[in-house]
């Protein structure tokens, strides 16, 4: 079992537990199958290079903002990513961009309360900005 299947499979109880108590939460939970044996080499590939291409992470009130190395991984990548990750965690909100004469590209990944956790846990000890 992978970090991300624990995480998500541990934040899923959670979350079930959670929503018992409150059905107005969104419920944080991750569909493991979502995404196919075909596809699943091709994501954890994109992920790799994903969580190595972070320099710098910024808290938000909402989840956090990471500055991606440009040179690891490209933009086209990182939207195939999103592609494949909105289908497990569709509770995730996902901006993408770039700013003026800046390197790097920002991956912007935001939710409901509760999300900062989970993306603690797979984008752990990144940098700080």
């Amino acid at each position: 079992m992978t970090i991300a299947t624990a995480v998500c499979v541990s934040i899923l109880y959670v979350s079930v537990c959670a929503g018992a108590q409150d059905s107005a939460a969104p419920v944080i939970a991750c569909n493991l199958n979502a995404i196919g044996a075909a596809e699943r080499p091709r994501y954890i590939n994109l992920m790799k290079r994903l969580r190595a291409a972070v320099r710098a992470r910024t808290e938000l009130p909402d989840g956090f903002s990471y500055k991606q190395d440009e040179s690891a991984i490209t933009r086209k990548e990182i939207a195939e990513w999103i592609a494949m990750e909105r289908l497990c965690c569709p509770f995730l909100v996902f901006r993408q961009g770039a700013s003026g004469k800046q390197t790097g590209w920002a991956l912007t990944l935001t939710g409901p309360a509760g999300v900062k956790a989970l993306l603690l846990q797979e984008f752990p000890g990144q940098q700080r900005k």
